[in-house]
């Protein structure tokens, strides 16, 4: 069994700038779970989470063909997006 992340990658675009990618850490998935158990978080998670840069936006929220989610403006216009990724802590 592992011990698992939840991470966000997002991507925010100002003011015309090049865009800059942020990584943090969302959640830390403990108690052993499998795979499948962890996986079930995420889902979890990405039902009810919005990125800072999106607060106040209208979002909607996808599952990419790789497992990750994605949480996008609405209207596809917006400052920012965001994939909701899961990913296995290998140290302590």
């Amino acid at each position: 069994m592992s011990t698992w992340l939840i991470i966000e990658e997002e991507t925010v675009t100002a003011d015309g700038s090049a865009p800059r990618r942020q990584v943090k850490v969302v959640r830390q998935v403990t108690g052993k779970k499998t795979l499948e158990e962890a996986l079930v978080e995420l889902h979890k998670v990405a039902r009810g989470h919005t990125p800072d840069s999106l607060r106040g936006v209208s979002t909607v929220v996808g599952r990419d063909s790789d497992g990750s989610f994605w949480v996008l403006p609405k209207n596809g216009k917006g400052p920012a997006s965001c994939n909701l990724r899961l990913i296995e802590q290998i140290r302590p």
